[in-house]
């Protein structure tokens, strides 16, 4: 077939835009292929933090203890638990505690075995390497996965026994917090682990305790985030304590102090938390509880240590309702006091008529 000039021209025209798409397609292709390697390099870099780079490592190679380690660290990171608790298994009695990687295959294992929900056994490997090894970089790494190990408990997980979960592990737990804050307390976790404990307590009613554990975080660490959150809650706790007016007012004398406290320190957040409503209760309760005590004397026809009571109770709380009350008692006891009582009383809003209630 003879082509004329203008078919000739068509035809190189179609052959070069075919070879333009194929070139496009292959670039495509070979972008595609660079894009995939680029991911496949990406998930082999590791920041090293001292240096402030990237690090690209060599693929792991098996049958080595670097490129075990590595494996279980990939098969834990792809949350298939069992083949890497197997494999660190195998890594730690192959290698054992003198290899140089062992601190972090200590670490990892425990990590392992907390993915696995198996708790108790994590706790006692971690506490047996911090024995061991707490001088490591490891350790920090190992003293935060005891806190979780701890909080995990104490939120109400039980321990293991026979394959079942049916053993209260709250008390370990609370030893866990225990240990953290008095062996590692240049720990960024020894200041969580007394607030965890001491929230704990707090949340189990348990308030004379958690009074002691805030008190110990704000003496321990003074400059700690949680002084404020410590303050408040010592105060709620020692509030918490008192009974009532029948028992002693220990605790609501260092409510009454810590609110105080509170009050001064932070001043707008104590406003809008309502602590001054909170010192006036507080007051009420220890006016009642000083009636209380005048009460139970002229029950016991102790007429002058009545008479002390009810004078202390107006003295120092002149504006409660137990002062109102207290005026009315001491007038009725008739010990000559009545006129300068009422006038006290009346001053401070709470006056009374004389035997518009009968006194108990």
């Amino acid at each position: 077939m003879v082509l004329n000039d203008d078919s000739r021209r068509h035809t190189i025209t179609c052959c070069g835009a075919c070879c333009v798409l194929v070139g496009l397609l292959t670039a495509a292709q070979a972008l595609a292929g660079g894009g995939e390697r680029s991911r496949t390099q990406g998930e082999s870099l590791e920041y090293d933090e001292v240096r402030g780079v990237w690090v690209e490592h060599e693929p792991p190679v098996p049958g080595t203890p670097e490129g075990e380690l590595q494996l279980a660290r990939t098969e834990h990171a792809d949350q298939h638990y069992r083949t890497a608790y197997r494999r660190i298994r195998k890594w730690l009695k192959t290698y054992g505690e003198t290899h140089p990687l062992y601190p972090e295959a200590a670490v990892l294992r425990a990590r392992i075995e907390i993915a696995r929900r198996d708790y108790y056994k994590a706790h006692k490997h971690l506490r047996e390497f911090l024995n061991e090894f707490g001088a490591t970089r490891a350790a920090d790494e190992a003293i935060h996965y005891e806190f979780v190990i701890a909080d995990v408990f104490l939120k109400g997980t039980k321990r293991k026994f026979l394959g079942l979960r049916m053993l209260p592990a709250a008390d370990i737990g609370v030893s866990i917090l225990d240990d953290l804050s008095a062996n590692y307390p240049d720990s960024p976790t020894a200041e969580l682990a007394l607030k965890t404990k001491a929230d704990y307590f707090f949340a189990k009613g348990d308030f004379s305790l958690a009074e002691m554990e805030y008190a110990r975080l704000r003496e321990q660490f003074p400059h700690s985030r949680y002084v404020r959150h410590g303050l408040r809650r010592s105060a709620e706790a020692a509030l918490a304590s008192f009974p009532g007016i029948e028992f002693d007012d220990a605790g609501l004398i260092e409510a009454e102090a810590r609110f105080t406290e509170y009050l001064i320190q932070y001043p707008g957040v104590a406003e809008q938390e309502g602590v001054g409503l909170i010192l006036d209760d507080i007051r009420e309760k220890r006016a009642a509880k000083e009636l209380h005590i005048g009460d139970y004397y002229r029950r016991t026809k102790h007429t002058q240590a009545a008479a002390f009571y009810y004078r202390s109770t107006i003295k120092n709380w002149p504006d409660t309702i137990a002062a109102g009350k207290a005026g009315r008692r001491l007038a009725a006891l008739g010990v000559g006091e009545a006129p300068e009582v009422a006038r006290t009383v009346a001053l401070s809003g709470h006056y009374e008529p004389f035997g518009s209630e009968e006194a108990p």
